[in-house]
């Protein structure tokens, strides 16, 4: 039940808050961030490294959850609020990587997700370090060619 109260409220959030004018600008940003969830649920899978609880076949239907949920919400609200500079980026990406570390910390505390063999919170917090910086890199890349296809629409 916890995963799916997660699933409606980050959707809940995104219709609230996210700016959707902006849908086309980061939609590539967002599918790697799914993409990247997809990803680090094969980890799970094969390693054993983390695991959830709560729904029926929790290694599969609650990363599924995630991956179409949480994950592309997060990014897309991530991607709205990111400020113009380098220094800031960073700066944001620690804020965020904050809030996603507290939100884990409390997932485990209530015993919906377990940490397992060797990997622990602050494996978690680097990992989300590097994620948050890679969707604001790959943004960062791929706008430029966004931006310069919508000022010049074909005729």
């Amino acid at each position: 039940m916890y995963f799916i109260v997660l699933f409606i409220l980050s959707w809940m959030c995104f219709f609230y808050f996210a700016d959707k004018n902006n849908i086309r600008k980061y939609y590539g940003a967002v599918m790697y961030s799914s993409f990247l969830g997809l990803l680090t649920d094969l980890i799970m899978v094969t390693y054993m490294l983390w695991s959830y609880q709560g729904l029926p076949s929790p290694s599969y239907s609650i990363p599924l959850l995630l991956d179409f949920s949480i994950y592309p919400v997060v990014s897309y609200l991530f991607l709205q609020s990111l400020p113009p500079t380098w220094g800031k980026i960073i700066r944001n990406t620690l804020i965020w990587t904050a809030a996603a570390a507290t939100f884990e910390w409390i997932t485990l505390k209530t015993g919906y997700m377990g940490h397992h063999k060797w990997w622990n919170l602050y494996y978690s917090i680097g990992a989300d370090t590097v994620i948050f910086l890679s969707i604001a890199c790959l943004y960062r890349y791929y706008s430029q060619a966004y931006n310069a296809l919508s000022s010049n629409p074909k005729k």
